[in-house]
């Protein structure tokens, strides 16, 4: 998860930014059960796109989206 304010400061390839780019994580200490909720649901709906094209790449984001 990255910053929004920053991250959308710099319009210019990532290659050539000298922004810093801090990323921030989830666990029991910094909660995000939204954020959590929202890609898990992302990677479920992506692994059903993809199951016709690549079943295999269609099981690991269901493996995650449940992990």
């Amino acid at each position: 998860v990255g910053n929004g304010e920053s991250d959308h400061f710099c319009w210019q390839r990532a290659e050539d930014m000298t922004t810093p780019r801090t990323a921030y994580k989830l666990d029991s200490n910094s909660p995000g059960s939204d954020l959590a909720a929202e890609t898990a649901a992302a990677m479920a709906a992506a692994s059903i796109a993809f199951k016709p094209y690549d079943s295999r790449y269609s099981q690991l984001l269901l493996l995650h989206a449940q992990q």
